[in-house]
């Protein structure tokens, strides 16, 4: 018995003594080739060694570049919303042997102009950037839009049967105002992707709110005086995750100059919340209706802009400005809340809100 215990004990010493050459071996191996990969690294040149850079830093000029950057939007857009028809025309109770096409109206949809202002940082970990930006839009200086029709052969779209009136009206007139603010915070890197093109993904968050009225007024015969009025207004909120793609491709650049077409992108899933409330009078000013509604949703929105960019660097590119002018889109979906009670208007509920138009930055980074 201890003459097989000793045979055995020498046998696993001898596997022991392999295993630990085989490991001695291959250490030694992997020590030569890193010291070859480094040797060849350190006798490379600069350009060399910028070529082995998976993803350069964003495209700037000099051997330092900025640390913060400021920047202000000047925005002229317009905002509309789906959902907001008011009128029908042509209406013809008794019929017609010979109609005329009709047309459906809405509130008038104006320019405004708005603003936005940025803040952000270049963080030491690997050249990514930290943004917040706030977004303000006021389009609460519409006046009464009157739908041209003629009288008697028109149809309203708030105000029917159902709510105690005649669907036929002689007159109409609407008004529609929002006030919209936006904040986001973001996280991101800028990279080339080949010699002319750079891109910036981007992941964060936004939050968003705003407050929309819509006012109508019908009159269902000439020689009413007083107009049955319709009076909604709707508050918004929504939070949530938001991500997107900015990319930049560049056509003419010098040493601390660049001209460049630049596209940016982002999508929102904020989770929100509508309140809304809608008081309607007849024409002797008694309450037809009052309520109240809460829903809650998730609102996805979309956003694009396209745009000419110019950027100059001085002080061995510690200092950067920047003027870019761009057309931009923000569609906001299942905006449109406002509920019309016993009605089938047209396009009521779960329109899209949008803005587009004109948006001017200036940037200026250190």
């Amino acid at each position: 018995m201890e003459t097989f215990q000793k045979g055995e004990k020498r046998v696993m010493e001898t596997n022991l003594k392999k295993l630990m050459s085989i490991v001695g071996a291959v250490c030694f191996s992997m020590t030569q080739l890193y010291a070859a990969y480094d040797d060849t690294s350190s006798s490379s040149n600069n350009s060399q060694s910028n070529m082995t850079m998976a993803v350069p830093p964003s495209p700037t000029c000099g051997e330092s570049g900025a640390n913060v950057f400021i920047s202000a939007d000047y925005t002229l857009w317009t905002a509309r919303e789906s959902g907001l028809a008011v009128a029908i025309s042509n209406y013809y109770p008794g019929g017609s042997a010979t109609p005329d096409q009709g047309s459906v109206f809405y509130p008038k949809f104006k320019l405004r102009s708005g603003f936005k202002v940025d803040l952000g940082v270049y963080l030491p970990h690997d050249n990514w950037d930290l943004q917040a930006e706030y977004t303000w839009f006021n389009n609460n200086s519409n006046s009464m839009d009157s739908a041209d029709f003629t009288a008697g052969n028109a149809i309203s779209t708030w105000w029917t049967d159902a709510l105690v009136g005649p669907t036929t009206i002689t007159y109409a007139a609407s008004k529609w105002d929002n006030w919209f603010n936006r904040v986001d915070v973001t996280m991101g890197r800028s990279f080339f992707a080949g010699h002319y093109l750079a891109v910036r993904p981007f992941m964060g968050l936004l939050g968003a709110w705003d407050s929309q009225e819509l006012n109508i007024d019908y009159r269902t015969s000439i020689s009413q005086v007083t107009a049955n009025k319709i009076r909604n207004t709707q508050k918004f909120w929504g939070v949530g995750v938001y991500g997107g793609m900015d990319s930049t491709f560049t056509f003419m650049s010098d040493s601390c100059n660049q001209w460049s077409l630049f596209l940016d992108a982002g999508t929102a899933l904020p989770w929100s919340k509508f309140t809304t409330h809608q008081h309607t009078y007849n024409s002797s000013t008694a309450t037809v209706q009052w309520f109240k509604n809460i829903f809650y949703t998730v609102a996805p929105m979309v956003e694009a802009a396209l745009g000419l960019r110019w950027e100059t660097w001085w002080a061995d590119g510690a200092w950067k400005f920047m003027l870019q002018a761009a057309w931009e889109n923000q569609v906001w979906f299942n905006h449109n809340n406002f509920i019309v009670a016993g009605s089938d208007a047209v396009g009521a509920g779960n329109g899209a809100y949008t803005m587009q138009g004109l948006t001017v930055k200036a940037v200026i980074a250190f």
